[in-house]
């Protein structure tokens, strides 16, 4: 069982909450989310205007263990869920994204892929990265048209996956 596990946050010492950084007496500034590309098996890769959705959520279990006094009940975790990745980007004349989707609803490649989603600082060197795991597209949505408007018109993606893994060794440092 990991160390962690076993013990309170408090007997680990301040050494877990290190950033391991010289300046500033080891406290750096957090990673800015507005530079990533994501880049998906088979579409290569792109610059989205938004990804949301990185949520892991564990199912709680609980059950009644007979022989003791407690009046409480027993927690275990259970199945693991994932919330959808949600990608939005400008529309232009290429039908990238949308042939993506469509190809799913003609049933002529409904094959799950692999996508990774790297931020980077301003100096372009990655920062972090996640590795969205079996992802295949659910929803396609494009912004309405308005004559009185002079928006960019903003397509948006959906995709459903079987995890998503942070990697912890992109980042610097």
């Amino acid at each position: 069982m990991a160390e962690w596990a076993t013990t309170g946050i408090q007997d680990l010492g301040t050494g877990v909450l290190s950033t391991n950084s010289t300046d500033a007496n080891g406290l750096q500034a957090p990673i800015r989310g507005f530079r990533f590309t994501a880049n998906f098996e088979g579409l290569g890769t792109t610059s989205f205007r938004e990804v949301q959705g990185f949520s892991t959520d564990v199912e709680t279990m609980t059950y009644r263990e007979g022989g003791f006094g407690f009046l409480t009940n027993r927690k275990l975790p259970g199945m693991v869920s994932y919330g959808e990745i949600t990608l939005s980007k400008g529309l232009y004349s290429s039908p990238l994204l949308y042939n993506f989707f469509n190809d799913y609803l003609e049933g002529n490649n409904f094959k799950p892929v692999n996508a990774t989603i790297i931020v980077y600082d301003n100096a372009g060197q990655p920062q972090a990265s996640w590795t969205v795991i079996n992802a295949w597209p659910s929803r396609y949505e494009s912004t309405g048209l308005n004559a009185e408007s002079s928006e960019i018109l903003v397509e948006t993606l959906n995709l459903q996956h079987e995890g998503i893994k942070r990697d912890v060794t992109t980042a610097a440092g």
